[in-house]
Order: C-alpha cells, then sequence, then structure tokens
C-alpha cells in the first residue's frame, strides 16, 4: 500500500494561484477577452448593422456592403490567427502554472501568440494601405478596437519587469559644506540652517511667486486694468504651458534616473502628425486614434531605453538619434506637408476637438489633462515601490541594483512614461492647433528640460518632484508671457532663459544637507 499523500485539489488550485504573477493574471484577462471580442462583440458596423470576427469566417453573406464584405474576407484564413493567438497564450499560462521548469518557454510563446494577434492587424492595416476606395477603420466596431488593443498589450506586457522586494531607499547627501562657507558661523544657528533648508527645499514655488509679482508689476496697463491680470490671459498662459507642463512630467521621471530625453520635442511633432493623418486620412474614431497614437510614445519610449541598456549607450546619445528619427517618420508619413484638422461630415471625429477647447470659455481642456497627469505621476513618486525605485536608482545605480533591483527594466519603465508623456502632448497640440505638422515643436525638449532643471531636480539624479517641474514650467510660461506683453525682443527672451536655467543649476550646488 502506498504512503504518497495526495495533495487536494483545492489546495493545488491554491498554490497555483499564489505563483501566478501579475504577468500571469494579465495574460489570463488578455486572452479572455481577446477571445471574447472576436466571438461577441461587433468587428463591423455598418448602417446600423453589428458582424463579430467570428462572423467573417463562418458566414456566407452578411448585412454589410459587397464592397467591405470583399475587403474583410480578403484574408479570411489571417483572421484565425485572433483566436488562435488567445487560446495559445492561455495555454501557456496553464502550462508554465503546473510545470514551473517550463515557464520560461512559456513566456516565449506568450509573447509569440501576442504578435500572432497583431499580425493579423498588421495585415489589415496593409490591406487599408493599399484600397483607395474607403478607410477600413471607419467601419470597424468596438469588437475590433478591443481585439487590437488587447493583442498588443498581450505582447508588450512580456517586457514588463516583475517587482523585486526591496527596503525604501533613503535619498543621498547634496553637497555640504558650500554654504557653511559663505555665511560662516551664521549656518550654526538652528533657526537660520531650517530656514535655508526651507527655501532650498521650495525653492521652485519660491522662483514662481518672485516672477508671478513681476508680472503683475511690469505688466501694461490697459483701460485701467492691469493687461496680465486679465481673464483671458491667465486662461492663454495657462493653455500655452501645458505642454511643456507634461512634457516635464515625463521628463523628471527620466531625470531621476539620471538620464535625459532629448527626443520628446520630435516625438511631439510625429504623434500630433499622426493623430491628425488618422482621423483625417482614415477618418478613425478618436479614441482608438488617440489610444494608438499614446501606444506609438510607449514604443519610442521603450526603443530609447532599451537601446541604451543594451548596449550601454548614454541615453543623451540615443534620444538625439530618436530626435532625427521621429523627425524624419513625422515627414515621411505626411509628405512633408501639415495635416489640417477639420470637424463634421468628411472630417475628423468631433471628440477630439474637445480636447483643444475651454470649459465655460474660461478653464483649458489641456491644462486640466496637465494638473490630473501631474497629480497622479505625484502619487506614484512619492507612495508607491515604482516611485522609490526611480529614487534608488538615481540615487546610487550600483547600490540599486546590489539590493536587487531591476535597474535596466525600471530604467525602460522610465523611458516608456517619458515617451507616452511625449505623445500626449502632441495629441494637445494637434488638438490645439487643429493640425499635424512635422516640422513643429522645434526646441520643446529643451524647454521640458528646463522646467525640471528650474523645479529643483539635479542632472546627476536623485532629485526632483513633479511639483517642482510643473512649478517650473510655469515659471518659463510667466517670464514669456511676461517679456512678451512689454514688447521684448523674442532673442532677448531666449537669452533670458538660458540665464534662468544657469543660475537654477548653479543653486544647486548651494543645496545643503538639511534640504534634501
Amino acid at each position: 500500500m502506498s504512503n504518497t499523500i495526495t495533495q487536494p485539489r483545492s489546495a493545488q488550485q491554491r498554490s497555483l494561484l499564489a505563483n501566478a504573477s501579475a504577468g500571469d493574471v494579465v495574460t489570463l484577462i488578455c486572452a479572455a477577452v481577446l477571445l471574447f471580442s472576436f466571438v461577441a462583440l461587433p468587428w463591423v458596423v455598418e448602417a446600423g448593422s453589428t458582424v463579430a470576427g467570428v462572423s467573417l469566417i463562418t458566414s456566407e453573406t452578411l448585412p454589410i456592403s459587397d464592397d467591405l464584405w470583399a475587403a474583410f474576407t480578403e484574408t479570411p484564413a489571417a483572421l484565425l490567427l485572433v483566436p488562435a493567438a488567445s487560446l495559445l497564450a492561455g495555454l501557456a499560462v496553464v502550462v508554465g502554472l503546473y510545470q514551473p521548469r517550463y515557464r520560461r518557454p512559456a513566456s516565449w510563446i506568450i509573447q509569440f501568440a501576442g504578435l500572432m494577434g497583431v499580425a493579423y492587424f498588421l495585415l489589415f492595416a496593409t490591406q487599408d494601405r493599399a484600397n483607395t476606395a474607403f478607410a477600413l477603420p471607419q467601419f470597424c466596431g468596438g469588437g475590433f478596437w478591443l481585439a487590437f488593443f488587447t493583442a498588443a498589450l498581450l505582447f508588450v506586457q512580456f517586457f514588463f519587469g516583475r517587482p523585486t522586494a526591496m527596503q525604501e531607499a533613503t535619498s543621498y547627501a547634496g553637497h555640504p559644506g558650500a554654504l557653511q562657507q559663505a555665511f560662516g558661523g551664521m549656518m550654526a544657528r538652528p533657526w537660520f540652517s531650517r530656514t535655508i533648508a526651507f527655501v532650498f527645499r521650495f525653492q521652485s514655488f519660491f522662483g514662481l511667486i518672485i516672477v508671478l509679482l513681476l508680472a503683475i508689476t511690469f505688466s501694461p496697463i490697459r483701460n485701467d486694468a492691469n493687461i496680465f491680470l486679465s481673464q483671458r490671459n491667465i486662461s492663454n498662459v495657462t493653455r500655452d504651458v501645458a505642454e511643456t507642463g507634461i512634457l516635464a512630467v515625463g521628463q523628471i521621471l527620466v531625470i531621476i534616473i539620471g538620464g535625459i530625453d532629448l527626443s520628446v520635442g520630435s516625438v511631439v511633432a510625429l504623434t500630433a502628425t499622426g493623430v491628425a493623418f488618422l482621423l483625417m486620412r482614415d477618418l478613425m474614431p478618436a479614441i482608438p486614434a488617440i489610444l494608438i497614437i499614446l501606444s506609438l510614445g510607449l514604443a519610442i519610449g521603450w526603443w530609447n531605453g532599451w537601446t541604451a541598456e543594451r548596449f550601454r549607450i548614454p541615453s543623451f546619445v540615443t534620444t538625439l538619434a530618436m530626435l532625427s528619427i521621429a523627425r524624419g517618420v513625422a515627414r515621411i508619413w505626411s509628405d512633408n506637408i501639415a495635416v489640417p484638422l477639420s470637424y463634421g461630415a468628411g472630417g475628423a471625429d468631433p471628440l477630439f476637438e474637445v480636447i483643444g477647447e475651454r470649459i465655460n470659455g474660461v478653464f483649458p481642456v489641456p491644462a486640466i489633462i496637465m494638473f490630473i497627469a501631474a497629480i497622479i505621476m505625484s502619487l506614484v513618486l512619492q507612495y508607491t515601490g515604482f516611485g522609490r525605485h526611480l529614487y534608488a536608482i538615481g540615487g546610487n545605480q550600483t547600490a540599486a541594483r546590489l539590493s536587487g533591483l531591476a535597474v535596466s527594466r525600471i530604467k525602460i519603465a522610465a523611458f516608456m512614461l517619458c515617451g507616452f508623456f511625449a505623445a500626449m502632448a502632441g495629441i494637445m497640440h494637434a488638438a490645439q492647433l487643429n493640425q499635424g505638422s512635422p516640422n513643429e515643436a522645434v526646441n520643446y525638449e529643451l524647454n521640458a528640460i528646463a522646467a525640471v532643471v528650474i523645479g529643483g531636480a539635479s542632472l546627476s539624479g536623485g532629485k526632483g518632484t513633479v511639483a517642482g517641474a510643473i512649478a517650473g514650467a510655469f515659471i518659463l510660461g510667466l517670464l514669456d508671457n511676461m517679456l512678451s506683453l512689454n514688447n521684448v525682443n523674442s532673442n532677448v527672451q531666449l537669452i533670458t532663459k538660458g540665464l534662468l536655467v544657469i543660475a537654477a543649476v548653479a543653486l544647486q550646488q548651494l543645496r545643503p544637507r538639511s534640504a534634501e
């Protein structure tokens, strides 16, 4: 009689669930959603008729036009890639959970399954490019778009690292001794030391207050009213700052880890051109177009981070290369001309126009988006492990790696978020100007870096806050507005910005340890 004790099935199931990683759960959800969208949700919408993806294979006649039917059934076998990807990914996760020694090949299979799902949509896009009679995406239903984004997520989730346990990292010290030399024995007095530390900790906000007071003081007066304080002018300043603020939110993440992204200006031009092209050429609905462009930003960020980490190239070099690549792709995409946006019949989705509008004629929607993004990323940096890991890597990358952090993957994630926010700025840029042009957004990357530095971040990494970056963006915006209202030459404005950045960097060298 055997003495082997068989583990109860319920205990085995609990053990499997306990061993499942976040990536496994995401993969199972993606596989289920992908299959559901293919079988039960509409893929084609035309004149009120809905057809699921499986119907395009199984049905002989459908209530859609002959041209559309021919377009979707040009390669019916390719449609099988979608359910095959779903089943293959789900099976790979189950095998990896039951047999841990197969987890690595299972992860490769999952990535391949995601690639299978994306392959159909690449074939669809190729077919759309060849079809000049009409734009296929405008006939696609919710199931089609849900399957597209789910397949893409299934593919890219392979690259996300799993969290590693680590004690909370402490920030490193600044440059002690500089202020002691300047003020001598005054620094020995506790009240003076605390005051200096308070000023340096909130230097960006004190700078913002100073610039605001100067703008009010030197503003022209018209009809006994201060032009700077007029409702319209304040609304314009906030609207103009929104794009720089969004770029600064992404740039601060890269600068915290000791990197830099010089490509964000070109990415703004590329994504602005891309979203305008999708809306006008393909007549794509606003939401899918926005999601595709945001995904493009993530992909560009991943490429910047991956090449820097894989080939041990400074991010300065890789993003400088992307600055040129993105601008060139934008010009090829639009044939080197601007793509104007118009709304209504035969034009872009009117929903996209909302992004560039003002609520009640006062509150700019881009500024609201900027503040929401800033609040979310501030909470992420302050209260999540990912945020603490960014500071730890920027403070001492070697120590962070020895502590068990997946340094390369975290740095790649930071670059991906930077690309994501650059794409968001590009969408806002197109909505505000009602066009996408490959020749716009020149030097936007310098404005973003200047805002982050003025906001108190250190280019050597490990220091900086989102709130400080937003304050820096407003300092630049208020300064531009103040000089423009006083008809100061634009070249003088550029000189003033440069001097301001130098002053902010020089101020970093005087930052006391207690202000960290």
